[in-house]
């Protein structure tokens, strides 16, 4: 909070700062050019106006074609400028200076003769003395005004039956800045005002950048003491494709199936599609003309959007993430998805998908002040689904651990004393040149933060790969989080008492700034404590059930009852909740540097750029390849293992549509509409977890490894992930249920259960019993097995695996073969 003060023609300036959490610190400085809140300029011809400050007695009195430098009467009361003409007790107009923009108020005159005894004396007996010079002769004519301009009246002290004039005027009012110093203009003359409007906005563009990206994706891998795990996969992914028709001037969604094949049709770039006789589609005019003739129209948003205005000294950057999500891709994991979009409202979700991070940046460069002035920042960000178990925070902050800069204490205490005794002096030129290297942000905007929060105690194993620590010959499971017990004590508060915590709502307000000089660094600190501040109180209350001492004065308010400056977030655009000035900025930098971008609706159509075959072949056969696409098997594991704990109808269900839409490779595409449609019910992965490989390493992704890793993950609810290394896997039969499992230590036999939608082991070898390499015969791959002596003689002492297509056969020998050697080794690499 900073204020004037003015006394006998001189003033300083005072800055408040600190509170709440740290100690209250009051700066006296000299005055200096642009400390003023406001400079007024009154240009009309014979408008005399009168400015006072909202809920506020005094008065100061402005003659015509007259500046004055304003403060505010009590800074401690609501910092809003009203203004008005001379003798009318309308309550007036708010002047929105604090950022440049620019407007018109439509003001009502009453008009008499001079003969009409006016009496002014009253009124100038009621300023102060500082603004006794300011008070205007008595004007020839006398005026009022009010908000509306057609409920005016006249003065009172003017006899009713003298003649009178009733006029309407136009008072246009233009804000911009002025070197340091904010300016607030009121004029008559239309010239004037857009003179001073062209000196605002008098650029245009020299050139606009567009940049769309369907996705972007950064996969976290951990390593553990015999193997490499995905930890995360952090992705920025589009929205679906939306297929409309106009019914009855009404946009109605179609259907998913045939979205999904109209879609289908429109990416191989036909003009004209038809669905045997039922329906008809001219993609070219986007009309359908059977079963009906209605209108079509697609909307898509990209994952990542991007646009970039650059002018000699405007910069604009607006910027759309549409869907950002953090998975947690440990097979142990209780919550398959750490962060992601919150399921709009019912009433809301017909309406078209808002993208969960949005940003809106407007900066000029002033060249005679060498720094740069941000207009309008501001940032949208929808509500969030957080879900936290042990597991994930264990790895997570072992992984922050590494990144942490050791210091000792003793160094951190004796620079926290020299900060003690540090002269005043020195603290104030540091302030000062702190203050010199300070830009101006005019409006900053930063929308409510709304979290669900969810917490498990679970999703922990006691594995040699874990993060722990060891203290003698005892093992510790609990990590230091940045040497403090802050994670220890919190996942340990509720494990046993409170168990699993789930959807504990916390909501945060928005943070606002108007014309306020600071640098980035303080910004950047100013929103995260104020964010910071609102989420542990909550945290403490809402979670932990305790009782804190709260600031019963705070601006916020208590969060348990009604929070200010809180609205719900999918009501928060950057086209929304914006000050007519705001808009006014906007509006006047699109018109001057270019035209709005389009939506990415139809006939727009992505540039598409091959950089080689999404899928990872390797050495697969085609037969595999096919089998992977068709299979039941493989669209069940697609799908339950993108999903935690799936029912069996949501399996069925993604099921059929992937098949119906050539398979696997659809799979992921209509899980997502199926929890588009599932109303948030439906929580699923972007992708399978990556297999890494032991002894190739991290790799390109390849979805069919990916899959055989989840099939080993679900094999006896993960007794073998721990201790097996997926090699490879194939079905028997491209309809079969059965499928053939490799790994580093075991063979696997095993067959989905369509009843239980889980898969049943029928026989498993290992790879230490097997003698020598399989033998392949005919239609029949044939595993020699170590006679048991436990066993009965007669028993077989083997295994056959048998398949229509030598060469699957084949290639499933040859991968035998490798982790027969990879076993032999890491027994040899053992036993030294």
């Amino acid at each position: 909070m900073s204020f004037i003060l003015i006394r006998f023609q001189s003033a300083i300036s005072v800055e408040v700062t600190g509170g709440t959490d740290r100690p209250f610190t009051i700066t006296y400085k000299p005055y200096r050019a642009g400390d003023s809140p406001v400079r007024i300029d009154n240009l009309c011809e014979d408008l005399f106006l009168k400015l006072h400050q909202m809920n506020s007695g005094q008065v100061a009195l402005l003659s015509p074609y007259q500046s004055m430098l304003y403060t505010w009467d009590d800074p401690l009361k609501d910092r809003n400028l009203i203004w008005n003409i001379y003798n009318n007790k309308g309550k007036g107009f708010t002047a929105d200076f604090s950022q440049d923009g620019y407007g018109e108020e439509q003001v009502s005159f009453h008009t008499v003769k001079q003969s009409t005894h006016v009496v002014t004396n009253s009124v100038t007996s009621k300023l102060s003395s500082t603004f006794k010079r300011l008070t205007p002769k008595s004007p020839e004519l006398c005026t009022s005004s009010s908000d509306d301009s057609d409920m005016s009246d006249p003065p009172e002290h003017i006899p009713k039956t003298k003649k009178m004039r009733k006029d309407k005027v136009i008072v246009y009012w233009i804000s911009y800045m002025d070197g340091y110093q904010r300016v607030f203009v009121l004029a008559q003359d239309e010239r004037i005002a857009y003179q001073y409007r062209m000196s605002i906005y008098a650029e245009r563009s020299n050139y606009e950048v567009f940049l769309a990206l369907s996705s972007v994706s950064l996969s976290i891998c951990v390593p553990t003491d015999n193997k490499v795990k995905e930890l995360s996969y952090i992705s920025i992914s589009d929205s679906l494709p939306r297929w409309e028709v106009n019914v009855s001037n009404k946009w109605k969604q179609l259907a998913p199936d045939l979205t999904a094949w109209i879609e289908e049709k429109y990416q191989t770039e036909q003009k004209k599609c038809q669905l045997k006789e039922y329906l008809h589609i001219d993609l070219e005019k986007m009309q359908m003309t059977k079963p009906f003739f209605s209108e079509l129209r697609r909307t898509y948003n990209p994952g990542v959007w991007l646009q970039l205005r650059k002018s000699e000294t405007y910069t604009y950057c607006h910027m759309k993430l549409q869907r950002l999500q953090i998975d947690n891709q440990l097979h142990e994991a209780v919550f398959p998805s750490v962060l992601y979009p919150a399921t709009l409202p019912a009433h809301l979700k017909s309406k078209r998908d808002k993208p969960c991070i949005e940003v809106q940046l407007l900066k000029q460069y002033r060249p005679s002040l060498n720094h740069d002035i941000y207009k309008n920042l501001k940032v949208v960000i929808q509500e969030y689904c957080v879900n936290l178990d042990r597991g994930f925070v264990n790895h997570a902050f072992d992984i922050l651990n590494h990144w942490k800069v050791d210091e000792k204490p003793a160094v951190r205490l004796r620079a926290d004393l020299a900060l003690v005794h540090m002269p005043l002096p020195i603290i104030a030129v540091k302030g000062q040149t702190n203050a010199q290297r300070s830009v101006i942000f005019e409006f900053v905007h930063l929308s409510p933060i709304k979290l669900v929060l969810s917490l498990s105690s679970r999703g922990y194993t006691g594995d040699e790969g874990s993060p722990r620590r060891r203290f003698g010959s005892q093992k510790e499971n609990r990590p230091k989080l940045f040497n403090s017990d802050l994670l220890e004590y919190l996942f340990n508060s509720w494990g046993s008492s409170l168990c699993d915590m789930k959807d504990v709502v916390l909501r945060m307000s928005y943070l606002e700034l108007r014309n306020a000089p600071i640098t980035i660094p303080a910004l950047l600190d100013a929103a995260s404590r104020h964010y910071w501040q609102q989420l542990v109180q909550q945290f403490y209350v809402l979670v932990l059930g305790l009782n804190i001492l709260g600031n019963p004065y705070s601006y916020i308010g208590d969060f348990t009852k009604a929070l200010k400056y809180f609205y719900e977030p999918y009501m928060g655009s950057c086209s929304r909740r914006m000050s007519a000035t705001s808009q006014a900025v906007l509006s006047g930098a699109t018109r001057l540097l270019a035209a709005e971008s389009p939506h990415l609706t139809t006939p727009y159509k992505s540039i598409k750029t091959t950089l080689g075959s999404k899928e990872i072949i390797d050495d697969l056969p085609s037969a595999v390849l096919q089998a992977n696409k068709i299979n039941p098997a493989s669209v069940a594991l697609a799908v339950t293992g993108v999903i935690a704990r799936p029912t069996l109808d949501i399996c069925r269900e993604v099921s059929r549509v992937a098949l119906h839409r050539s398979g696997v490779d659809s799979a992921e595409a209509a899980l997502r509409a199926c929890a588009e449609r599932s109303g948030g019910r439906l929580v699923a992965r972007r992708r399978l977890p990556r297999d890494c490989s032991t002894l190739e390493g991290i790799r390109p992704y390849s979805p069919s490894a990916a899959r055989g890793a989840a099939l080993l993950a679900q094999l006896s609810r993960g007794h073998y992930a721990d201790t097996d290394v997926y090699v490879a896997h194939a079905h028997l039969s491209p309809t079969s249920l059965a499928t053939v499992l490799v790994t580093t230590q075991h063979i696997f036999l095993v067959r989905l259960s369509s009843g239980r939608n889980s898969w049943i082991v029928e026989w498993v070898v290992k790879l230490e019993e097997l003698i020598g390499v399989p033998i392949l015969r005919d239609n029949k791959l044939i595993l020699n097995i170590k006679q048991d002596e436990l066993v009965s003689y007669f028993s077989t002492d083997e295994k056959v695996i048998e398949m229509n297509n030598p060469e699957v056969l084949t290639w499933l020998r040859s991968k035998i073969e490798c982790a027969l050697v990879q076993a032999l080794e890491d027994k040899r690499y053992n036993s030294e």
